[in-house]
């Protein structure tokens, strides 16, 4: 319906080359006074008036046209479809009744019978511009009809890490008041350059008779690197649930399953369930809450067998070309073995802009901590993280057609990461600038 909405704000363009009914209506002050209220836009009161213009004179076409107008702008679409059909049976080819018809039946959700209306003028062979814009409202009936939609994005990216492997600062560990020196390809940090892909593609099935869309989410992502090939991944991810949408608020219920493949052997896989909610406040303030839980499988290492718990929350603003976003989020993991379980929490805060010639910018501020429910068996501590990150970048929209809703994005961002724990094991720097495009569908 509210696709039907702003369609039909642009039905008053095909009156300007369409005739109205002819018979001059008397003088009599009720219609007079009607007619007037109805010129300024006063439809409630255009409507009392022209309703007793009616009673008067229930055979006057002319009455019953404007009583029909501001019947429909006062959401009395039942009585327009009565006051123009009074109009047909005295005359049959009044074309702009029959526009205006449309546009009430369209509003009642009569879309077969708006459909009828607007093909019998169509058919008059009215001037080329009325029935293009005939047309357009024909189309987008057929579009509001339709059941199953398809989109989604297709990125290609390229990116040079510093230190691909996420090894120490230094290969000098502390264990206690001893130290012992790494070996291996982890011992210090290694570059690399990694051709990446990722496709998401999301089906939604809407019916009428249900009171929320079927949402269905794909996800693959396919990292390949330059030297190290033993980081190869994949990654493949699908979602299905519910979505209800209302006037201001959106929330999904989504089932959820994952598979990663490391140097193309199976890493890990996943299964659970999220929801989110998203709640529009007022005109440029909304803001998203979620919950995910996951039971994880490690092929690797079946100690890291786990149990996820996150809840998300945060406030989006929007002020013109600026959008500012903050999201705080708990993690919780459960694991087989419990050195490997912890607590997390963090926030994230990013702010875009759109400038001049298709460019945008953001910039972005993000940390964790995590804290270990279990002393490391090596290092006599409970391990705990802080990891700090800093991302910012510049992006260009190619092309674009927003009819069709596809566009073509160039993306050029770099992230440092700086992590630091009571583990030196585990305190490392890291920058990664990757260059991308994109292509929405």
């Amino acid at each position: 319906m509210i696709r039907h909405r702003a369609f039909l704000l642009l039905i008053p363009l095909l009156f300007v080359f369409l005739s109205g009914p002819v018979l001059a209506a008397p003088a009599d002050t009720p219609f007079a006074l009607g007619k007037h209220y109805f010129d300024q836009g006063r439809f409630d009161e255009a409507y009392k008036e022209l309703y007793k213009a009616f009673k008067q004179d229930p055979a006057n076409l002319e009455v019953n046209f404007y009583l029909g107008r501001a019947a429909f702008e006062t959401g009395r679409s039942e009585e327009a479809v009565m006051a123009f059909d009074r109009i047909l049976i005295a005359d049959p080819d009044a074309t702009r009744v029959k526009l205006e018809l449309a546009r009430a039946h369209l509003r009642l959700g009569s879309r077969e019978l708006a459909k009828q209306y607007f093909k019998e003028v169509q058919a008059t062979n009215p001037p080329e511009q009325v029935w293009k814009n005939i047309q357009q409202f024909l189309d987008a009936i057929d579009a509001s009809e339709k059941r199953h939609f398809i989109n989604g994005t297709f990125t290609l990216g390229h990116a040079w890490d510093d230190n691909a492997r996420s090894a120490p600062v230094s290969d000098k560990i502390s264990l206690g008041i001893f130290e012992f020196t790494l070996t291996g390809q982890s011992a210090k940090p290694q570059n690399d350059q990694i051709n990446n892909a990722t496709l998401v593609l999301n089906h939604i099935y809407k019916n009428e008779d249900y009171p929320f869309a079927w949402k269905t989410s794909a996800t693959s992502y396919n990292a390949l690197y330059g030297s190290l090939y033993d980081l190869d991944t994949n990654y493949l991810g699908l979602t299905s649930g519910p979505v209800f949408q209302g006037e201001k608020t959106i929330w999904d219920i989504q089932a959820m399953a994952t598979n990663i493949d490391v140097e193309h052997e199976r890493y890990q896989s996943s299964f659970g369930a999220a929801s989110s909610f998203t709640a529009i406040f007022m005109e440029n303030l909304l803001a998203t809450f979620g919950i995910k839980v996951e039971e994880k499988n490690n092929y690797i290492d079946p100690e890291r067998d786990a149990t996820n718990l996150m809840y998300s929350a945060g406030p989006v603003l929007l002020d013109g070309p600026n959008r500012l976003s903050l999201t705080f989020t708990k993690e919780v993991e459960i694991a087989y073995n419990e050195v490997n379980s912890y607590d997390r929490f963090g926030w994230k805060l990013r702010y875009d802009r759109d400038l001049p010639l298709d460019f945008a910018l953001f910039a972005g501020l993000g940390y964790t901590t995590t804290d270990y429910d279990e002393e490391h068996p090596f290092f006599g501590v409970f391990r705990a993280d802080d990891v700090q990150e800093l991302t910012a970048g510049l992006s260009r929209t190619l092309w674009q057609d927003q009819a069709k809703r596809q566009a073509l994005i160039a993306q050029l961002g770099h992230t440092y990461t700086n992590s630091t724990s009571n583990i030196d094991l585990y305190t490392y720097r890291k920058n990664v600038t990757e260059l991308s495009l994109t292509v929405s569908f």
